[in-house]
């Protein structure tokens, strides 16, 4: 089917102005880095600063000068999400390669029904609406702290996990299976030595979206780790820059340079597993 001229370039019209719309916001982000509060505040939307510094940076590294904790430092903040997201990402990717391949592979009584019911969890949103039993559940079994932390985001990623990887096992062809079974393979070890090895597109996929959303996410560190400043997430202090001035002054420069800081781990780890990334999208979401 040819496309039109018109068609195309209504198309690449439409898609040049959603990359302005992407792309602006992120444009004045970095320049409000470099600029001065009273710049900020002043109002405006040229992206040059009028006059660049990197002060912003260097407070924002060693969180000086702010009404965070002062013995606790950026890199501080930055190793807390660091263990956080990373916790997280190998219990996201053990666990839901195991739960794939039982219910790609194995057969036992209700095994259809299971997956359907967790797959009904991709079309309910509860959001916000179980953060407090969340809350009440963790403080009852003292799990307001990194580890629970981990153990609740793990627990809530929700079934489009399984979906991608269920999709990518089944290219992977079941002949493998029955000679590690010929070979003496349990059900087990044919899932740690075959199946496993074979799925590392699928599940850098899975764990690059794992750390990403542990990584940004706000709303349960804050609220979970609340009791203790020094193990807080990286995202709730940047956000907490912005009223670091006293008195109600929000201090919008350090919070952009924080920002910006705070984006630069998920940009290195997207450029280096990008084509992963796309190849276990690519299979797992046409075969699932």
């Amino acid at each position: 089917m040819r496309i039109s001229l018109g068609a195309k370039i209504a198309l690449y019209a439409f898609l040049i102005i959603m990359v302005f719309i992407t792309l602006i916001p992120l444009l004045y982000t970095v320049s409000a880095s470099f600029k001065t509060n009273y710049e900020i505040t002043a109002g405006g939307i040229n992206l040059i600063p009028a006059e660049p510094t990197l002060d912003n940076y260097k407070t924002v590294w060693g969180m000086s000068g702010t009404s965070l904790d002062s013995r606790t430092t950026y890199a501080d903040y930055t190793f807390n999400s660091l263990k956080v997201s990373l916790l997280t990402v190998v219990l996201v990717v053990v666990f839901t390669s195991m739960s794939a391949y039982c219910f790609q592979r194995g057969h036992f009584p209700g095994r259809k029904f299971l997956y359907w019911l967790f797959m009904c969890t991709m079309f309910i949103g509860a959001g916000t609406i179980t953060i407090f039993p969340l809350l009440q559940i963790t403080t009852s079994l003292k799990m307001n702290n990194q580890v629970g932390l981990a153990i609740v985001q793990f627990a809530t990623a929700g079934a489009s996990n399984l979906f991608l990887t269920m999709g990518y096992m089944k290219t992977i062809t079941r002949d493998l299976d029955d000679a590690a079974k010929i070979d003496g393979c349990s059900f087990f070890g044919t899932w740690w030595r075959i199946i496993l090895p074979l799925s590392r597109p699928i599940l850098a996929t899975i764990a690059l979206m794992s750390f990403q959303h542990s990584w940004n996410n706000y709303l349960l560190p804050n609220l979970m780790l609340a009791g203790d400043q020094s193990a807080t997430t990286l995202v709730v202090a940047v956000v907490r820059l912005q009223s670091s001035g006293g008195a109600g002054a929000s201090q919008y420069n350090l919070m952009m340079a924080g920002t910006m800081l705070a984006m630069l781990p998920m940009l290195i780890l997207f450029l280096c597993m990008n084509k992963m990334f796309v190849e276990g999208i690519t299979q797992g979401a046409v075969k699932g």
